[in-house]
């Protein structure tokens, strides 16, 4: 399912997020390359899920966070989310990259995934889509795009 989302986040990547994308259109277009009718389905509820939770609480948005609060990963989360990806987004944190809030919506977005087979490399690209997805997260975006597209042409700062 995760290699659906990755195709349709390069795809459309472009696109005007405004615009309203035909399903089925999408769906064929899957199914010619080669992917399942229920994975499809799958991943296009969770992209229609990532889209959905800006809407959500809008209060916790704009909720402080304190200097000396600290994210406890449940059990669950621990066994989905590799020490890798948990240390990338506590780095991300620090980076001001991410906030409290959307560090929860990527911890959301992984969780609801159900896949214990994400790399770091595949959580990197969930966190950029989920912070393309946020309205108030455009610079943010911008800035995890250049390090990650600076690290994949061998620039490391």
């Amino acid at each position: 399912m995760f290699e659906i989302i990755m195709y349709l986040f390069e795809s459309y990547i472009q696109v005007d997020q405004t615009m309203e994308l035909d399903t089925q259109e999408v769906t064929d277009e899957l199914m010619q390359e080669g992917f399942q009718k229920s994975d499809i389905t799958k991943a296009l509820a969770w992209l229609d899920h990532l889209a959905n939770m800006h809407n959500q609480d809008p209060q916790s948005k704009t909720t402080p966070e304190q200097k000396t609060s600290h994210r406890i990963y449940n059990k669950q989360e621990q066994m989905q989310i590799s020490v890798d990806s948990r240390n990338y987004i506590s780095y991300l944190e620090q980076a001001k990259i991410l906030n409290t809030y959307t560090r929860e919506l990527v911890i959301d977005c992984i969780m609801s995934l159900d896949s214990k087979e994400l790399t770091l490399e595949d959580v990197k690209w969930l966190i950029l889509m989920v912070l393309f997805n946020s309205p108030s997260s455009e610079s943010e975006f911008l800035q995890l795009e250049s390090m990650l597209m600076d690290f994949e042409e061998g620039l490391i700062h």
